[in-house]
């Protein structure tokens, strides 16, 4: 029983301090979740923020995205791909490693 307990205070740690980025576009959150960068909740607009500072190439071309908000927690993303998606707001204002990015044909009328 001692055991379980502890068990039981470690997860609840572990949910507690765990932070979370806010992903409102089904598509773009779906993508995450599907290529192990989600929180393992389908379609609740969350994900781990652990799983998504790190990454360095972020390819989500025709993915049917209309929003990519949550794109600032991405601190380590160097490369992104987001062509053939409908962007009007495309912020990467955030993202300070960026060198490159694709974002043809994806209606963007505001670039930050």
């Amino acid at each position: 029983m001692k055991r379980f307990l502890i068990f039981i205070a470690l997860l609840n740690s572990f949910f507690c301090f765990a932070q979370f980025t806010a992903i409102p576009d089904a598509n773009f959150e779906n993508y995450l979740e599907q290529n192990g960068m989600g929180d393992g909740v389908p379609n609740n607009g969350l994900v781990l923020t652990a799983n998504i500072e790190n990454v360095t190439e972020l390819v989500v071309f025709s993915k049917g995205i209309q929003n990519l908000a949550g794109i600032e927690d991405f601190a380590a993303v160097e490369l992104i791909n987001c062509a053939n998606n409908n962007l009007p707001i495309l912020d990467v204002s955030q993202n300070m490693n960026l060198w490159g990015l694709n974002c043809a044909s994806s209606n963007i009328t505001e670039l930050l």
